[in-house]
Formats: structure tokens, sequence, C-alpha cells
């Protein structure tokens, strides 16, 4: 099926086509003798889909991991419902304190600053609390560097008094450290993986990285044999993107500068998230690239 048929079926434009191609959500074959794209029923069923999906408000990263089998159709839809109704709450209150304001005539500062901190504390029991917060209270290098380590892994509300702990130490940990200064290339990738992840739902190394992540978490005890060699075949398959040999010239300078750091903030996000402290018991038993 060429271009043209797949816009009738779809009713997706040809540059939307196109760009989901470029995206990874759809591979399809081209001919060889004259390089044109050739579109299967399955590429057009997934392009259905994604028109679908992005009418719901799914991002790019949600219908990859559905089309990447990552997650099927229901877990998504559960997982996108548990979304919109903490925003949807999140939203009436933000909107119950913007009325209440504005039925004053004047505003007083520090009622509003009252009003500010209740609704931080009610929000802290909102999953994604964490990664809302962390471009708010860090919102130099310190706070973007740990938003890419770490993002993905603070979707977990502050729902007990060690997590509360652990957060507070975490925060005031990173805000003692002096602001960073990168050389020209490492602050050019910095702000390039930081801004193109921080729009989504998880703040990360991209999804390859968190399918990855992902894949290790699924396992619920150690590999055997054949398992460790199917996680290391995809791991292989993100290890020549270009995004990784970029994350990679980030981690080598990061180690060789500010490996203490890290470590130091491993043990605040072990506490914080269970699913980092089960992805960095799990990958004990994963091999690393060379």
């Amino acid at each position: 099926m060429k271009i043209n048929e797949v816009i009738k079926e779809t009713g997706l434009t040809k540059k939307a086509v196109y760009f989901y191609e470029d995206e990874g959500l759809i591979k399809p074959k081209k001919d060889e003798e004259n390089n044109y794209r050739i579109y299967s029923k399955e590429d057009v069923n997934s392009l259905n889909l994604i028109y679908s999906l992005r009418k719901l408000d799914f991002s790019i990263k949600e219908i990859l991991r559905i089309l990447a089998g990552h997650e099927n159709i229901a877990d998504g839809i559960q997982s996108k419902l548990s979304f919109i109704d903490n925003e949807i709450e999140r939203l009436q209150k933000n909107k119950q304190i913007l009325e209440q304001l504005d039925l004053k005539e004047h505003v007083d500062t520090d009622e509003l600053k009252q009003l500010a901190m209740q609704l931080e504390k009610e929000s802290r029991y909102y999953a994604g609390f964490m990664q809302k917060e962390l471009e708010r209270i860090l919102p130099g290098n310190v706070g973007k560097m740990f938003a890419i380590h770490y993002g993905q892994f603070l979707n977990e509300p502050l729902n007990t008094e060690e997590k509360e702990k652990a957060w507070h130490g975490l925060i005031q940990y990173l805000d003692d450290q002096e602001e960073m200064q990168y050389p020209e290339d490492i602050q050019k990738i910095v702000d390039e993986m930081y801004g193109k992840y921080s729009e989504e739902q998880w703040v990360g190394l991209g999804e390859k990285a968190k399918n990855v992540t992902d894949s290790v978490l699924n396992r619920t005890r150690v590999l055997n044999k054949q398992e460790k060699a199917d996680l290391e075949r995809e791991m292989q398959e993100y290890y020549k993107t270009d995004e990784y040999q970029r994350f990679l010239k980030l981690q080598k300078y990061l180690l060789e500068n500010m490996a203490p750091l890290f470590r130091e903030v491993d043990q605040y996000v072990c506490v914080l998230s269970s699913r980092y402290g089960k992805f960095n018991e799990l990958m004990r038993n994963v091999a690393q690239p060379e």
C-alpha cells in the first residue's frame, strides 16, 4: 500500500505518517528499486490506533509502549484514566483556590502562600508529584541532571514518613551542591535530553531505555540463561542508537567528575522509588556493555 492509500485509510496527513515512522511507531518496508515506502495492513492498523489514542491525549511514548508490546491497550487505558483522575482532582483544587481569591478585592500574599503550601501538601499523595516538582524546586543544571537520570522512577506518591524524610533529604542535598557548569558539548547534551523528555509524563533517558528498564523489572526472579540472553539483545539494540551514544558521553563525564554525588543520590532514590530499588537489584544479574 502506498502513502496516498494510507492517507485515505487513516485520515492522517502525509507529514503525520512520516513523523510516526521517524518516531519508530511504524516500520514500513521500502521498495529496493525506487525506495518508495510500502505500507502493510499492520502498519495501517497501527496508524488507526495511533490516530485514536492521540485524540485521547496519549503521548507518543505511551503509544510506543503499547505498540512495542510493553503494555497492552487495556492497561494503557487504565493508566491514562488514573492519570486523568489525578489531574482532574489537582486542577479542581487549583480552581477552587483561584475562585476563592478571585472573590476578593485584594489578594494577600501571605494568604496566597498558605493556600499554595496546602495545595502542595495535598498533591504529595498523587503519583507523579516528585516528577512535577523537580523543575520547580531545582530549575538549573543540577535539577536537569537529576531528572534525566532518575525522573522515570519518580512516579510514586510521597505517601509515607520514610519517603517524606528521603525527599527532604534529597532536595536539601542537591540544593547544597554548587550549580553545575558543563563544557559546551556536555551542556548541549543535557539541554537536548532534558528538553526532549521533560514534556512527557516521565522524564528519562528515552523510550528504548525505559523499555529496557521495564524488561528488567518484569522479571520476578533471577534471570535464567535464555532470559538473560534475550534481555542483553534488547539492550544491545539500545546501545547502538545515537541517543545512547550521547548518554554514554554524558555518563563518562559524570563518572569522572561527579561519581560521589550520584552514589549519595542513589541512597535517597532507592527509598523514594521501590521501582528504582528493584531495578538496581535486578540489574546486577544483567551484563553491561563493554
